[in-house]
């Protein structure tokens, strides 16, 4: 059986990411399932409690943002690396794994940490069913310092924007508090953490993304889908790889099987 299980349970990239990444497992015929300590309203794949997680010797463990004070009897052990800064991983000797996945090379070079790069899989969203005469622009992702928030809402007032809605989980109220809650008013609006991204999408013109150091961008890619404009922030740009789920899947499977834990 395929666990991952993950430290981070709220919502964000990473959480997107292993719900779509055992979703897939599950499409194709492997057994997975995601544990976490709670379950996010975002996450559709097989879940449980990371109280319920077991370990079986045949078992391929993936595991994100966390620790073992001892290796797990699995038959294999891999570290999912999805962050740079947050957890750094080039200066933690005492990390077990077997292997160590990145979702980008721009990631993998910045860690300095042999390991494989397989991209995260994307939501392929439909284009915008209308044409709007009025623009709409949207602010999407965690709420934080690093995704500089205020930024991207700035940017999008300063392009003229007088409809500028903010989606997504608030990662640092502190943050929020000092830099977003005073740019909400008339033309800027908190809508929460949304449920139905295609919906999203499909009342949005524009996106403004302005993180300060991104592993890998999912915005970009579902806006190319939605046929929304993308406005990145220059210097930012990880220029990482976008690949369908078969390619995906077939770098996954070779992680899954190349070489042996206990």
């Amino acid at each position: 059986m395929i666990k991952v299980i993950s430290g981070w349970s709220g919502p964000g990239g990473s959480t997107v990411a292993f719900n779509n990444l055992v979703n897939l497992f599950n499409s194709r015929g492997r057994n997975a399932c995601y544990y976490t300590a709670s379950k996010w309203d975002g996450v559709t794949c097989k879940w449980d409690s990371h109280q319920n997680l077991k370990f079986n010797r045949d078992d391929v463990l993936i595991y994100h943002f966390m620790k073992f004070a001892k290796r797990p009897p699995v038959h294999k052990l891999i570290l999912s690396c999805h962050e740079t800064q947050v957890f750094p991983i080039k200066n933690q000797k005492d990390l077990i794994y077997d292997d160590v996945h990145f979702v980008s090379q721009f990631q993998k070079d910045w860690q300095d940490v042999d390991g494989q790069v397989i991209p995260n899989l994307f939501k392929k969203y439909a284009p915008r069913p209308n044409k709007f005469k009025v623009s709409c622009a949207g602010v999407l992702g965690s709420i934080d310092s690093n995704k500089r928030t205020h930024r991207s809402i700035s940017r999008a007032l300063d392009d003229g924007h007088t409809d500028v809605r903010v989606y997504g989980g608030l990662t640092d109220l502190g943050y929020f508090n000092a830099e977003v809650l005073p740019l909400l008013g008339d033309k800027v609006s908190y809508r929460g953490v949304a449920s139905d991204m295609q919906a999203v999408y499909n009342t949005l013109t524009d996106v403004y993304h302005s993180p300060e150091l991104e592993t890998f961008n999912l915005i970009k890619p579902e806006c190319d889908y939605a046929e929304v404009n993308y406005h990145g922030d220059e210097g930012n740009d990880t220029q990482a790889e976008y690949w369908d789920d078969d390619k995906v899947y077939e770098a996954w499977k070779k992680l899954l099987t190349y070489g042996r834990g206990v």
